[in-house]
């Protein structure tokens, strides 16, 4: 990170203290694991996602009215949006106003987001065609029976995985989230949008786009750090991506997925429940630093239960194992360095962020029994 960025985070009340289970555990073992946790979680939300590609296809188009009516402009609007923003030319534009801002203005932090999204677009441009036509998948428009069809090098019409609009998106995204933490949230949702929007347009499956975000992330990290960290930047990539694509698939596991009285679905849901609710006590008494607190409780640990909670609340094995491996990920990076409160005493900015996590995961807890197929496909 370069000193614009640092001087751009806002000061917060927190200091490092070492874990005293990390004496116990080799370092490169607390390195390691997260990494290939994160990568057979990421494997398994593409093969869970897989089986949604057309059900998911099917539906959208059934979301547009037949040919010669009025189609929803809503739709149409959010899917030419997204299509003209993911768009090569509007990237490279958005780079180029960023380096003009960067020069004319003498904002280095500026310049460094113009070169590195312009480096991360191009990365993801080659990777991604490169991918396209090895692996050759048709668009949707050409889907009829629904199978699975490959034609390496089919030419046009089939190079639908990645999506090109959601890598080019996510990686640029990734810089400038990166170069601009505080507005860094807008970036990432307006990018997550264009994504979307590649599959209300009727474009790309939903693994395509999955797919494509997946290979945003790892450029966009490798364009923002310096070339010989690439390694290192590419496995801090799928660490940090990972979660979002498992609650993703958790997501719509949940709203697909009708609620069975069949084993073991009522037991992975209550069993869900307890654990979210035990996770997020355990949270509040570690953000107070409660004399209740035990010494092994740290906030890595209540955060990865709470996330094994709510994964087991769809009531999926399959899912409740992918959440399980990103959640040991996420507890073994804690045991690097753990975060506390300075001498136990919690800043006004700490406790609101602590008090809007467990709020928000009291209501993902509630939207996981609400959500439950609403959407049948």
């Amino acid at each position: 990170m370069s000193d614009d960025i640092s001087q751009d985070r806002a000061p917060v009340s927190i200091t490092h203290h070492p874990s005293p289970i990390t004496h116990h555990i080799p370092g490169q073992f607390c390195r390691l694991v997260p990494l290939v946790c994160s990568f057979i979680a990421l494997i398994l939300v593409f093969v869970g996602l897989f089986d949604w590609d057309v059900p998911l296809t099917r539906f959208v188009r059934s979301l547009y009215p037949p040919v010669g009516s009025v189609p929803n402009p809503w739709l149409v609007q959010f899917s030419d949006l997204g299509d003209r923003l993911g768009k090569g030319e509007s990237l490279v534009l958005l780079s180029l106003l960023l380096l003009a801002v960067g020069y004319g203005l003498k904002r280095p932090q500026w310049k460094d987001a113009g070169w590195q999204s312009l480096i991360a677009h191009g990365l993801v441009a080659v990777v991604a065609n490169i991918v396209k036509h090895v692996i050759g998948r048709p668009r949707p428009k050409f889907m009829h029976a629904g199978n699975l069809e490959l034609s390496p090098a089919g030419g046009s019409g089939w190079d639908s995985f990645p999506s090109g609009h959601a890598a080019a998106a996510i990686a640029v995204a990734t810089v400038l989230a990166a170069k601009f933490p505080r507005a860094r949230w807008p970036i990432l949702v307006a990018a997550v949008a264009i994504a979307a929007s590649r599959i209300v347009r009727g474009s790309h499956y939903l693994t395509d786009v999955v797919g494509g975000a997946a290979l945003g992330c790892v450029m966009g990290a490798i364009a923002v750090h310096p070339w010989r960290e690439w390694r290192a930047a590419a496995g801090l990539a799928l660490c940090r991506m990972t979660p979002y694509f498992v609650v993703t698939l958790a997501f719509v596991w949940t709203i697909v997925q009708l609620p069975s009285e069949a084993w073991p679905y009522q037991q992975l849901l209550w069993s869900g429940v307890l654990l979210t609710l035990a996770g997020l006590v355990g949270h509040a008494l570690w953000a107070v630093q409660s004399a209740w607190r035990p010494v092994w409780l740290s906030g890595s640990l209540t955060r990865s239960l709470v996330g094994l909670g709510l994964g087991m609340t769809t009531g999926s094995l399959f899912v409740t194992t992918a959440v399980l491996l990103v959640s040991t990920a996420h507890w073994l990076d804690g045991l690097q360095e753990q975060v506390e409160p300075v001498d136990g005493h919690v800043g006004v900015r700490t406790a609101l962020a602590e008090g809007l996590f467990i709020v928000t995961m009291l209501l993902a807890l509630v939207a996981s029994y609400v959500l439950k197929g609403i959407v049948p496909m």
